[in-house]
């Protein structure tokens, strides 16, 4: 870096100027000059003005002669400070804008229980709703909201059973006599006080009522449930329940479930056992598998049908079929007619996979989906294998007979298990009401 010429020399007298505005140098021959950066003043000889001098104070070097014979004015600074103060003052104000609430609240955690509203009453609170929504699920055979909608341990032990799996628990629920009226009824239901609004725990009443079009009640029956639940969460978790009001049965129909009927000679009568496996222990009616004919009222086109829909099948439990193969042949069957034809074909083909039902395991499998898809009924068969291959074979020859006791008793009439309607939400026909034609 240039240094200041060292003849130059710190000066606190006025400059002065010739006639041209040339700096004008003192009797002793020099001249005052000013640092342009911090004004520091010096005096050199009139002959260095062309030199470069370096300020001893700041060290802002400069030609002396820019600066010889003018007034020293000290750098300004003020803007510098404006700026400084400005920046301060916002952030003050932004850290007191966010004492004070400016920034986005957090959220409220979510409440155990739903607040109450003026708005809702003990029929229409959402708690009533959701505990409604289960009885008629279990109507409906609703798998999701049978399993969402209960405690499965607190259910499974007021059904008696071992497992609290959903399947088991499901199961239970759409074949136990404890729940006979939700199936065969419609249910509606309402909490038991305001308190059970807002309790973690609390008690509802559930009504059941005919269905349209069902004439085996009386028309202005009604039964009533006491219901237990819990929440967790927002979640209504139903905990068990007791039946308080018998609904009446119309006495000039009689009970249904001990109607006649004519059984299915080519199955042999099914017996009562009781057996074990992943949905707990229960009695079971089961029936000797054996050959089962056509359906006797089939037509040639659904005798073909129901024969090209079990081939299909039964391909489909080979790991190289197509993938889509087991949905492709269930489609083609639409009518209730043609589940009516299928259905014994099914029976047939798994009759000749009993003698081993190990080596035609997936076969049996695939049959199996295919009769609970025909039939809306469904049997507990074991597809997964275990380390006991002994019980593995017992459960499995059990579910097979299982099929033809249903089918021995059910072989005449699909309905009480099969819905064909589109639009489900469409109440039934009125059986006594005039026919369209």
């Amino acid at each position: 870096m240039t240094r200041r010429d060292p003849s130059a020399s710190r000066s606190s007298s006025s400059s002065r100027k010739g006639a041209r505005g040339a700096p004008r140098a003192r009797t002793d021959g020099k001249v005052d000059v000013s640092c342009p950066q911090c004004g520091c003043q010096y005096r050199i000889a009139e002959e260095k003005l062309d030199s470069k001098i370096e300020c001893q104070d700041c060290h802002r070097v400069f030609f002396a002669k820019t600066t010889a014979g003018k007034r020293a004015v000290k750098q300004d600074h003020s803007k510098v400070y404006v700026g400084f103060g400005v920046g301060a003052v916002v952030l003050i104000l932004i850290f007191v804008m966010m004492s004070s609430g400016g920034s986005t609240p957090a959220k409220p955690a979510p409440s155990n229980t739903p607040p109450k509203q003026a708005s809702y009453s003990v029929g229409t609170h959402p708690r009533a709703i959701e505990i409604a929504k289960w009885a008629n699920a279990i109507s409906s055979n609703n798998e999701l909201v049978m399993s969402t909608h209960s405690d499965l341990e607190a259910v499974a032990k007021k059904l008696e059973i071992a497992s609290s799996e959903p399947a088991a628990v499901c199961e239970a629920l759409r074949t136990s006599e404890q729940t006979r009226f939700f199936r065969e009824l419609t249910s509606d239901a309402a909490l038991a006080s305001e308190a059970d609004m807002t309790a973690a725990s609390g008690k509802a009443l559930v009504y059941v009522t005919p269905k349209t079009g069902d004439d085996t009640y009386l028309r202005n029956t009604r039964g009533e449930f006491a219901v237990t639940f819990r929440m967790d969460g927002n979640d209504v978790k139903v905990t068990g329940w007791e039946l308080t009001m018998k609904p009446n049965r119309d006495p000039k129909k009689g009970d249904p479930s001990r109607a006649s009927f004519k059984p299915d000679a080519n199955i042999a009568a099914p017996q009562a056992v009781e057996i074990t496996d992943s949905a707990g222990t229960r009695k079971v009616q089961e029936s000797q598998p054996g050959p089962v004919p056509h359906w006797e009222k089939a037509t040639p086109q659904q005798q073909q049908l129901a024969d090209q829909v079990t081939a299909d099948v039964l391909r489909s439990a080979d790991p190289e079929a197509p993938g889509a193969l087991f949905n492709r042949a269930l489609d083609k069957v639409r009518t209730m007619e043609e589940r009516q034809a299928v259905a014994p074909r099914l029976l047939n083909a798994m009759h000749d996979c009993y003698a081993d039902v190990m080596a035609n395991n997936q076969k049996l499998s695939q049959l199996n989906r295919a009769m609970v898809t025909v039939t809306g009924f469904a049997v507990n068969y074991q597809v997964a294998t275990s380390s006991d291959g002994a019980r593995d074979k017992k459960e499995r020859e059990s579910a097979v007979r299982q099929w033809f006791a249903f089918w021995w008793r059910y072989h005449g009439d699909l309905s009480k298990y099969v819905d064909t309607r589109d639009n489900l939400d469409e109440p039934l026909d009125d059986p006594k009401a005039p026919q369209k034609k």
